[in-house]
């Protein structure tokens, strides 16, 4: 019980019961009180509780309405509590493919009435009504109700010097009424060395039964996204696309699709990072990240959505470790929706290039950096290139392994995140970048970063 000091009939002294002998003495105080107390025009309350042996507190506050309060302390055998929710492993795909650490995935709580606000306890067989932003019983449910019919299971049959070997399965999100299907790119097209003997073609299976040939009319294999087209003259569900950028490590997510083609199928977790680097995950390339989640996704959910509570796709579940549990990847829509902007105006993504290894400084980094060289420039944060590329970009325009970026067309960097975002999709066009070297000498540099090969 706190230890603070409670008003109690005009004089400032703290109160414990403990025992039913010393609950009657108060019980007659107050009635003996009771008439100067209703003169003075204070509604008085009285809350008799039996407390033989426990901690209870009362708490008389004439200046709010006479009332009396209760407190229990956490050991009281009485409890009211509010709910408020708030090394290389085999591939899974059809195909192993190399010696990636990572398996590409192809193939109410029910609440207690508001008793402050006075709402009554409903029926038990009525279905519960929660406040927005809670999380009840029915909250994963209602968020796959409204993408599930959406979700379809995609299958391509793969061949190998002209013989049909075997079938690559995916899922997939309609996301356009049109018959727009976001779905992985491993899933429908070449992506394992193997060749498609559908030329391009997919058999679609949507969740309500009906069945579709499928066309696949962009893909990216850097970003592993793909868009496959059907036609249907009647209506098609659709789900919305959300946003990945508000999401937290700790928030509910669920992943939809059709593992081993088991359609209707759906998994919940929670984001357990938002910005997995692909260089954590030992994938070579073009710098990537996804969204770390502990939805369980297996051969078949890959192109499915990741699903917030609200019933918005935030993600497209991609990949996932298959020696460990709980450790699933997916694209974040907000990388997604760039790359479909891509697909709608130039056919392709574009990506420029600089020829630049980059890593991010912070105050620790450059406290050891400075250690083990007097000569370190004097920066806080900023971009370390610790390596270019022989006939890059950034070696024609002058950048030394040991520069540090710390501004990029006119804008303070510092993160490689804010790099990639002021670049954008600029391709040919000279940019202006102030670098620091050795003793804190500062050197203006041009660049024009090249269109990237999508294979690197």
């Amino acid at each position: 019980m706190s230890k603070e000091s409670h008003a109690f009939l005009g004089r400032t002294k703290p109160l414990a019961i403990s025992d039913n002998y010393t609950i009657s003495v108060l019980n007659y105080y107050f009635l003996q009180r009771k008439v100067s107390l209703f003169e003075k025009n204070s509604v008085f309350r009285l809350v008799a509780l039996a407390a033989t042996g426990s901690g209870v507190a009362y708490q008389l506050d004439t200046k709010n309405s006479g009332s009396v309060r209760v407190s229990i302390p956490s050991f009281s055998p009485w409890a009211l509590q509010d709910i408020i929710p708030n090394s290389s492993f085999p591939s899974l795909a059809p195909f192993g493919y190399g010696n990636s650490p990572l398996s590409f995935t192809s193939a109410n709580i029910a609440s207690a009435a508001d008793v402050n606000n006075g709402v009554p306890f409903k029926d038990a067989g009525a279905s519960p009504k929660h406040c927005c932003g809670c999380f009840g019983r029915d909250t994963i449910a209602n968020a796959a109700a409204k993408v599930g019919p959406a979700v379809v299971n995609l299958s391509v049959p793969k061949g190998f010097h002209g013989m049909t070997v075997g079938k690559s399965i995916g899922s997939g999100t309609i996301i356009d009424g049109d018959g727009t299907i976001l779905t992985c790119a491993h899933v429908v097209v070449d992506f394992q060395g193997f060749t498609s003997t559908s030329k391009g073609k997919v058999d679609v299976t949507l969740q309500d039964g009906r069945t579709f040939e499928g066309t696949v009319v962009n893909a990216d294999l850097h970003s592993d996204i793909a868009i496959v087209k059907i036609s249907s003259k009647t209506p098609l569900p659709t789900a919305k696309l959300g946003s990945s950028s508000s999401l937290r490590p700790g928030d509910w997510v669920v992943a939809m699709g059709c593992p081993l083609s088991l359609q209707n199928t759906i998994t919940a977790g929670i984001v357990s990072c938002v910005d997995r680097k692909s260089s954590d995950l030992g994938l070579g390339g073009m710098r990537r990240e996804y969204l770390q989640t502990d939805c369980a996704i297996n051969a078949g959910n890959s192109g499915g959505p990741l699903v917030n509570i609200d019933g918005e796709i935030i993600g497209v579940n991609i990949m996932k470790v298959l020696a460990a549990d709980g450790l699933s990847f997916s694209v974040p829509i907000d990388s997604v929706s760039k790359i479909i902007e891509h697909f709608k105006t130039k056919g392709r993504v574009v990506r420029p290039w600089l020829g630049l290894k980059m890593l991010d400084l912070n105050e620790m980094i450059v406290a050891q950096l400075k250690e083990k060289d007097e000569l370190f420039p004097d920066v806080t944060t900023g971009v370390l290139v610790p390596m270019v590329s022989p006939g890059s970009p950034a070696e024609r325009a002058g950048f030394h392994p040991g520069d540090i970026v710390v501004e990029f067309e006119g804008k303070p960097v510092g993160s490689i995140k804010e790099v990639i975002e002021i670049m954008g999709d600029r391709v040919g066009k000279p940019m202006k970048v102030v670098v620091k070297r050795a003793k804190d000498k500062s050197v203006t540099l041009t660049v024009i970063p090249e269109e990237a090969n999508p294979d690197m």
